[in-house]
Formats: C-alpha cells, sequence, structure tokens
C-alpha cells in the first residue's frame, strides 16, 4: 500500500463508520441508561470531514509530488494529534 492509499484509509477511518449492534442480541425488558440514551433526541455536533481540509490536502499534493515540507508535514501530524487527542478524551 503506497502512502497515498494510507493517508486516504486513515481519513476514512478518522471520518468514522456507523457501529450496528451485534446480532442475536437479545433485548432487555427494562431500560437501561443506553436505551434512553439511545431513545433520547438525536445529538448535534460540528463536525467536519478530513477530507476537505486544507492542511490534508496541501500534504496530499506535496506527498504526491514528492515534496513534502516540514511545515506541512507539521501542521498534518498537528491536526491528526488534535483529531486522536478528541477521540481518546471522548472514550475516557
Amino acid at each position: 500500500m503506497g502512502a497515498v492509499e494510507a493517508l486516504d484509509e486513515l481519513i476514512e477511518q478518522l471520518d468514522g463508520t456507523e457501529i450496528s449492534a451485534a446480532e442475536g442480541e437479545e433485548s432487555k425488558t427494562s431500560p437501561d441508561a443506553i436505551d434512553r440514551v439511545l431513545g433520547s433526541q438525536p445529538r448535534s455536533t460540528n463536525v467536519r470531514s478530513l477530507k476537505d481540509d486544507e492542511t490534508i490536502e496541501a500534504f496530499r499534493r506535496e506527498l504526491v509530488d514528492g515534496l513534502i515540507r516540514v511545515d506541512t508535514a507539521g501542521r498534518a501530524l498537528r491536526l491528526l494529534s488534535q483529531v486522536v487527542g478528541a477521540v481518546l478524551a471522548g472514550r475516557a
């Protein structure tokens, strides 16, 4: 797998996919905290795709051209660090 494909795969993973419940899971008779959250109003967030981010686009262009500048790589790594940090903070 080339570097561009690896970058695209990482961005797809960070953009997220829906996680479905396991098949064959028994339904509970009394609602628990998860059921109450799932039954409540949908939440909204201010989430944007990394695919369209200017930093990622610049990184991708320079990666394809073989001319990655240190400042471009630094900006891309800082952006990815922020995303990973936010994901990990949300799981705590």
